[in-house]
């Protein structure tokens, strides 16, 4: 065998085994950032990364080196990571969008409470169990056992008549429900 088919074949190898644990760790990350609100936190140092390792690969391709440089594993690690950080966001999204989902029952219960008697309840609870069989909570870890109280569900009722639905997400982040403007948003 020839030393230039051996190279080549080594280089094969190590394309293949970068792109398998690139894949795994993206799956890995984007899992994790699926099952936990706080792991999304990990995404910018993976971006700065990223940009790390692409300032290396254009300071390489720019300036000449004396050995040949394999810019294939760190074009997949780039490409990787950048999955990774989008997979991460993405999952904290879909977290988003299941509050939405958890809370629907509530907000429809609400609304039909306030056609029927002209405000909003003062608690949630007024409505448990005659429009509404339970009461979603802000928890979407399932860690506690324990019946939602009134500031599990983030029910608040303000004097104007209006109320906000709201859970802790990431760390201090905030999602919200309005009932004045009829939609979610996030804020700190």
């Amino acid at each position: 065998m020839s030393s230039c088919y051996r190279e080549g074949m080594r280089e094969r190898r190590l394309n293949i085994i970068v792109a398998v644990g690139t894949l795994l760790g993206v799956g890995a990350m984007t899992l994790m950032g699926h099952l936990s609100f706080n792991f999304v936190l990990l995404a910018p140092f993976i971006a700065v990364v990223c940009v790390l390792l692409l300032l290396v690969m254009v300071v390489l391709g720019v300036f000449p080196v004396r050995r040949r440089i394999a810019f294939t594993p760190l074009a997949i690690l780039l490409a990787g990571m950048a999955l990774t950080c989008v997979g991460m966001v993405r999952g904290m999204y879909w977290r988003f969008d299941r509050v939405e989902r958890e809370f629907a029952p509530l907000i429809a219960s609400l609304e039909a409470y306030r056609a029927e008697k002209g405000t909003y309840p003062e608690t949630v609870e007024e409505l448990v169990p005659t429009r509404i069989a339970t009461l979603p909570t802000c928890d979407l870890q399932g860690g506690t056992s324990e019946p939602p109280s009134h500031r599990d569900s983030g029910y608040h009722r303000y004097s104007d008549g209006k109320y906000i639905i709201t859970c802790y997400t990431v760390v201090f982040w905030k999602y919200s429900y309005d009932s004045k403007e009829k939609y979610w948003y996030g804020w700190d």
